[in-house]
């Protein structure tokens, strides 16, 4: 993974404000919370986020080739988004809606982590 940009926090929640949802090759250098945020349809593509986005939207979102490490998606709505090929050691996805995604090549602690192990996480 090659990381072309870094950006604070701020700069990341203003660039969401602007309108924009496609997210390539950027490291979000600080922890935060985007809780309540609408991220419907936003592209992460090999990214790097620790951020808590509880109680958010990810609908349609994809999620591909990032590190996603000790990101929290507790009762995020992640219905048909897609999950493919991330880090994903220390997320918390309790009680997130998981409906129709697609959750594929994903590991944690570095084992494959499976929809049946995620489904075990929103239980969680």
């Amino acid at each position: 993974m090659r990381i072309h940009t870094e950006l604070t926090l701020a700069e990341f929640k203003e660039l969401l404000r602007s309108g924009e949802n496609h997210f390539s090759n950027i490291e979000v250098i600080e922890s935060g919370e985007l809780h309540d945020y609408n991220l419907d349809e936003v592209v992460f593509e090999e990214c790097i986020l620790t951020l808590d986005f509880s109680s958010s939207t990810f609908r349609k979102a994809k999620v591909i080739d990032s590190n996603i490490k000790t990101c929290i998606f507790a009762n995020a709505n992640l219905s048909n988004a897609e999950f493919i090929n991330n880090s994903i050691e220390h997320c918390i996805f309790s009680h997130a809606d998981i409906t129709g995604i697609t959750f594929v090549q994903n590991s944690r602690y570095s084992s494959e982590c499976t929809l049946q192990d995620l489904m075990e996480l929103v239980k969680e």
